[in-house]
């Protein structure tokens, strides 16, 4: 008989500590991934130049490509530039590799990436819509269509590339940061309020 208020103060106690537990997870778990994401970053970032010195690796990265800029921009100038990168493009596998990096980071440099949020219909017979994010206004010649961006939902930034008729994108009166969000949350974080612009509005990047 004495040992039944112990269990239930135990009881009582452990959905305390299970409370406080739950409630460090919804506040601090964000910001503990971001921390250990960025973390990894430059952990992997100070591994290009091992030096065994934490963070010189880094400060050599940062410093190299520095001098590496200002070599480019007032000695090489962009015709060298150029015509180094149409070499390094017709070698087999290694131009494929370069020409895709360096579209990626040309990509990166546009401030329009997520800024132009769409609505449009994957399918035409039917009554659902997908999110997604204008990336090229004529990505094929000769094509009325436009290049939109599908992010997938709790994947980060990967996605997919669909190409869709012009005339059946709506554009969304969304911040590119609050659809990027209600996308890949899954819609369980809702941004402003997707109010859809007139049907058939053209869209510019």
């Amino acid at each position: 008989m004495t040992s039944f208020p112990f269990i239930s103060t135990l009881r009582r106690t452990l959905r305390i500590l299970a409370g406080y537990f739950l409630r460090g997870v919804f506040l601090f778990l964000p910001a503990l991934a971001t921390i250990y994401v960025l973390w990894l970053i430059l952990r992997w970032l100070d591994n290009i130049l091992p030096t065994g010195m934490p963070g010189l690796g880094i400060l050599l990265l940062v410093v190299g490509l520095t001098v590496l800029g200002y070599v480019g921009t007032h000695w090489l100038g962009p015709t060298l530039i150029a015509s180094f990168e149409e070499r390094i493009r017709k070698i087999p596998f290694i131009g494929f590799l370069y020409s895709s990096v360096r579209e990626l980071v040309d990509t990166s440099r546009r401030s329009y990436r997520f800024d132009h949020p769409v609505l449009f219909r994957p399918n035409p017979h039917t009554q659902t819509y997908q999110i997604g994010f204008l990336t090229h206004e004529e990505p094929i010649p000769g094509y009325d269509m436009v290049a939109v961006f599908v992010p997938f939902a709790f994947a980060a930034l990967t996605g997919e590339v669909v190409f869709v008729p012009r005339d059946q994108i709506i554009p969304l009166r969304m911040r590119g940061v609050d659809a990027l969000r209600l996308v890949i949350s899954g819609a369980f974080v809702t941004g402003q309020s997707p109010k859809n612009s007139a049907d058939g509005q053209k869209t510019t990047l």
